[in-house]
């Protein structure tokens, strides 16, 4: 891995939707300026490697797949679901050496997207245990580019005080713009929450019938993923939304967005992923207008309020835990 890299060694990143890569089949992503290749076997596990054959660095994800063998496009080398090359066209009686082995990586699948990691994971993939609510309707979105920097992402996501001018009419209005105070504490496990969290909403449920008091949770668990629960005040049927950003180079990211929808059964599939990317693509525009890119850690980069305690807390923890990827924390950030 490349040094400024070194952040993501230990961490979960979304490669692409689990839909995404057919029985069979072979595509082509970027993650962490590196290129990747997921890949599907006869059985259906997915495979994600280095999009690079040793021999002559062709893209595998141009090639095909062949008998759980991903065969490369350029000179026809095949590889198995290890990594390892077994069969050179060009010299058929050769038996490959083992320096003939494409780079693999730990991956896995959940949530409907398919994971990878860089080096050893630091956690298990268990983040976002509101997936697993009895009767909670999953719903993924495509995932959208943003060009910035994965941390900015996080950040907006944790952001109350936008609502009224970025989602106005339906996360907020220009009557109703305060953001009461709340509360930022370090979880057990070694993340941040924010707790009684309170913003006014005319439409900030699907189907919400006139304006109401939402009740919040934010929860960040790990540096680029981040999850909130929200409900009407004394309602039932919690919207729980998880943000995962993952970077493809240090200041452009793609997010995804994957929501689980309690109790609601007015509402069709559509409906539900209209509501959340309608919201997601009005922040896009916003956050790729925030300069620098990458996210500030030194403190009096910025000017800060009381409603941003919880971006404060990210970026002390983003801090405090040596995290670089997509931040700066001096001069650095101006250039």
């Amino acid at each position: 891995m490349r040094d400024e890299t070194l952040s993501l060694a230990g961490e979960w990143l979304p490669v692409c939707n689990s839909e995404d890569v057919p029985e069979g089949g072979a595509r082509g992503f970027v993650v962490a300026d590196e290129r990747i290749v997921v890949w599907r076997d006869s059985i259906g596990a997915a495979h994600v490697w280095r999009d690079y054959c040793p021999h002559r660095g062709a893209q595998l994800s141009l090639g095909h797949v062949m008998r759980d063998q991903i065969v490369c496009p350029y000179h026809g080398w095949r590889y198995d679901i290890e990594g390892q090359c077994l069969r050179i066209p060009s010299n058929p009686s050769l038996r490959p050496s083992k320096r003939a082995c494409a780079t693999t990586y730990v991956s896995a699948e959940q949530y409907g997207v398919v994971w990878m990691c860089f080096g050893e994971p630091a956690y298990a993939l268990d983040f976002f245990p509101e997936a697993g609510i009895a009767g909670g309707r999953r719903i993924n979105l495509a995932p959208q580019t943003v060009r910035s920097s994965a941390p900015r992402v996080v950040e907006n996501f944790l952001d109350m005080a936008h609502f009224s001018f970025v989602h106005a009419g339906i996360l907020g209005e220009e009557a109703h713009t305060e953001v009461p105070d709340y509360d930022v504490v370090q979880t057990p496990d070694g993340g941040l929450e924010a707790r009684r969290c309170r913003y006014w909403q005319p439409a900030g449920m699907p189907g919400q019938g006139g304006g109401a008091m939402i009740d919040y949770v934010y929860r960040v668990k790990r540096p680029l993923i981040a999850s909130l629960t929200k409900m009407a005040s004394g309602g039932q049927g919690a919207l729980h939304i998880m943000l995962a950003a993952s970077p493809v180079t240090q200041t452009e990211t793609r997010a995804w967005l994957v929501s689980i929808h309690e109790d609601d059964t007015a509402h069709s599939d559509q409906e539900l992923y209209d509501f959340n990317m309608e919201i997601l693509m009005q922040d896009t525009p916003i956050v790729e207008s925030q300069w620098p890119a990458r996210l500030p850690l030194d403190l009096d980069a910025e000017l800060h309020q009381r409603c941003d305690r919880m971006a404060v807390g990210y970026r002390r923890w983003l801090a405090g835990m040596g995290f670089e990827y997509g931040t700066v924390s001096d001069d650095r950030a101006l250039e």
